[in-house]
C-alpha cells in the first residue's frame, strides 16, 4: 500500500550554528510543514527565524540533522540540484520586496520562469496574468523606483506565486508598509494561500498577523 505523507517539508534533528558564535542557533530541532498550512514563526532577535526560512528554502544549510522534501532528504544535493528545487517548489516574499531596480514589474514578475527554462513571450504572459489579479495591470512597464512601496510589495507576491510554488516562505513580509497597506497586502496573501493550496510560513513578531495562521511556532533565543 502506498504511504500518503501528510508533510512537504520536514527537518529532522537539524542543528545550526556558525564558526563566530559559540552557542548553536539550533540543536537538534524538529519541524515539519503539512500539505496547504499557515504556519507562523516568532520570537525575539537572534532566535533563528530567518537562519529557518533559510534552511528551510534551500538558501542555508543545517550543520546536522536531516531535510526531507516530500521524501527525499535534500542535505547533501549539490548547489546546481538546489537551486532547481528551490526554483520548482518555493516562492519568496522578504521584508525588501529585493526587485531588480533596472526591470520593469512584468520583468521583475517573469524572473522565476526564465530560471525554468520558460520563453520570454511564455513567462510573460504569465507574469502579466498575475499582475492584473493582484490590480498591477497598469503598472506593468513601471519600474520598482516609479511605484509605491504597496505596490513594490504586491509585485513581489506576484514574482513569489507566479510559478505556482507549493510552498511560500515569508520574512517580516509587511513590516516596511503602513497599517492600511499591511492589511490590504495580508488579506491578498491569504486569500492566494486559500485558494492556490499552497503552504504558507511566515516570519513575523506582529501578534495580529501570526493569529491569522493555523500553527504558532516560537523560538526562544539562545544564550
Amino acid at each position: 500500500m502506498e504511504t500518503i505523507l501528510s508533510y512537504l517539508a520536514r527537518l529532522v534533528g537539524i542543528s545550526k550554528s556558525f564558526p563566530n558564535n559559540k552557542n548553536a542557533v539550533f540543536h537538534e530541532f524538529n519541524f515539519q510543514v503539512e500539505q496547504a498550512e499557515s504556519v507562523v514563526i516568532m520570537g525575539p532577535s537572534g532566535s533563528g527565524k530567518t537562519t529557518l526560512l533559510s534552511i528551510l528554502g534551500l538558501l542555508d544549510i543545517p550543520s546536522s540533522g536531516q531535510y526531507f522534501i516530500e521524501d527525499k532528504n535534500v542535505v547533501h544535493l549539490s548547489p546546481k540540484q538546489k537551486a532547481h528545487l528551490r526554483n520548482a517548489l518555493f516562492g519568496f516574499v522578504f521584508q525588501a520586496h529585493l526587485l531588480i531596480p533596472h526591470y520593469t514589474c512584468l520583468e521583475n514578475c517573469a524572473l522565476p520562469l526564465y530560471y525554468r527554462g520558460v520563453s520570454q513571450e511564455e513567462a510573460k504572459t504569465s507574469a502579466k496574468k498575475w499582475l492584473e489579479m493582484l490590480g498591477l495591470g497598469d503598472l506593468l512597464f513601471r519600474y520598482p523606483h516609479q511605484i509605491s512601496g504597496g505596490q513594490q510589495q504586491r509585485v513581489a507576491l506576484a514574482r513569489a506565486i507566479v510559478g505556482k510554488p507549493k510552498i511560500l516562505l515569508a520574512d517580516e513580509p509587511t513590516s516596511a508598509l503602513d497599517k492600511e497597506t499591511k492589511i490590504e497586502v495580508l488579506d491578498l496573501l491569504f486569500t492566494l494561500q486559500h485558494e492556490l493550496k499552497f503552504s504558507l510560513v511566515m516570519v513575523t513578531h506582529d501578534d495580529s498577523i501570526a493569529n491569522r495562521c493555523a500553527r504558532m511556532i516560537h523560538l526562544m533565543e539562545t544564550v
